[in-house]
């Protein structure tokens, strides 16, 4: 698939959403929302989940969509809130309806209300949850850049991602 953990890191990434599901142990499951196939992200690699399984898949970091093993990373960084509180006590999934995103920090219920929106978290089936997505390298946007603090040495070697009017196009 590409991708090979650490050394990953602070890369960035166009993902294409599309319709196919991930077979193996876990049986048929990802894949979209007919609604969002062919729908593009950019993201950067911060970690690499060892818990995720499928190829084609990117554990994407969306406020109230589970903790996974690591619960206690969301209280430290907002004291007064339990851990079940950013996922709605779902560790892995995390909330299922969109009003379980009023447990969450005032500053992560939009994230949280963008799953069930734009991504369309769970309609359909069980569609959109570890979506199988086409992906390729692409340069690190400035606004990603400045959350993160960090971008890759080799970055100039790749497409740079422009948005107009809602749309992707890349400079070379």
């Amino acid at each position: 698939h590409g991708l090979t953990g650490d050394e990953n890191c602070g890369q960035c990434f166009e993902l294409r959403f599309t319709g196919q599901t991930h077979t193996g142990n876990w049986g048929n499951f990802g894949g979209a929302h007919p609604d969002v196939v062919g729908k593009r992200m950019i993201v950067q690699v911060t970690n690499i989940g060892h818990d995720v399984n499928g190829e084609h898949s990117f554990d994407i970091q969306i406020p109230g969509s589970g903790q996974g093993t690591f619960t206690s990373g969301c209280t430290a960084q907002f004291p007064g809130y339990s851990s079940g509180d950013f996922d709605c006590d779902v560790n892995y999934g995390g909330c299922d309806i969109a009003t379980g995103c009023d447990r969450l920090p005032a500053q992560l219920q939009p994230g949280c209300r963008w799953k069930f929106d734009w991504f369309r978290w769970l309609a359909k089936d069980g569609k959109t949850v570890n979506p199988y997505v086409d992906f390729r390298r692409v340069q690190c946007p400035q606004q990603l850049i400045d959350i993160s603090g960090t971008a890759p040495e080799d970055d100039a070697a790749y497409p740079v991602p422009v948005v107009d009017s809602g749309r992707v196009h890349y400079q070379n």
